[in-house]
């Protein structure tokens, strides 16, 4: 597995791991975790949990992975890891995830969820153990001109996803039981810079949650 620290990359092996993992209660998992901000809030957020924020691209996440290698009196976190891989190539040694995120996913991840492909949905819930939460937040101006990164697929509401993304959804272990605009408020909760991107674009229906169980 491929640990990004600041401007390096360093080889993490299963047993490495598997002692970073143990002092934690429970391993949580970022997916497409972009530049890290998510995974460095909920790490200092939740100091019993390991929180894992994985992206197909390392160099966005450089900053904020060299920010959580730093001593704890000086805003690092321990128990942040980001790691450089593709969701449809997760390294073996995240097993037993106890949660999942994907914040405002783009590109194909985006498209893998909401399509949806139900081949990466079933690769993540083989990691997860029963009854693992997820939280996926969609940013619906994807959607919406002059960008529309997701092809022909119509704009999800709360209504079309529990009516079209659920049974799909389900069909690869995860149980989607609600979905809902989020808020400024929440947003700003998240601790992911989507929330200044958006800007004054941004509006009370921007943005989706999907919440629901795995496996």
């Amino acid at each position: 597995m491929r640990r990004v620290v600041g401007k390096s990359t360093v080889d993490l092996d299963a047993d490495a791991f598997a002692a970073l993992r143990t002092p934690y209660a429970g391993l949580v998992l970022d997916i497409g975790t972009g530049d890290g901000k998510h995974v460095l809030a909920e790490a200092r957020r939740r100091p019993d949990q390991l929180v894992v924020g994985l992206d197909a691209g390392p160099d966005a996440m450089r900053r904020t992975a060299l920010r959580a290698a730093a001593k704890p009196a000086r805003g690092g976190a321990p128990n942040a890891v980001f790691v450089w891989a593709a969701v449809e190539k997760l390294p073996p040694e995240l097993a037993g995830v106890t949660e999942v995120h994907s914040l405002m996913p783009w590109g194909s991840l985006l498209r893998a969820l909401v399509t949806p492909e139900l081949a990466v949905l079933r690769a993540v819930a083989e990691r997860c153990r029963p009854g693992a939460p997820f939280l996926v937040t969609l940013n619906l101006h994807a959607w919406r001109p002059p960008v529309a990164e997701v092809g022909e697929t119509a704009e999800p509401t709360p209504e079309s996803a529990l009516d079209v993304l659920a049974p799909a959804y389900a069909r690869a272990g995860w149980a989607l039981t609600s979905a809902d605009y989020l808020d400024d408020a929440a947003l700003a909760d998240l601790g992911t810079s989507w929330t200044k991107r958006l800007g004054s674009t941004r509006s009370e229906l921007a943005v989706l949650a999907l919440r629901g169980t795995i496996g």
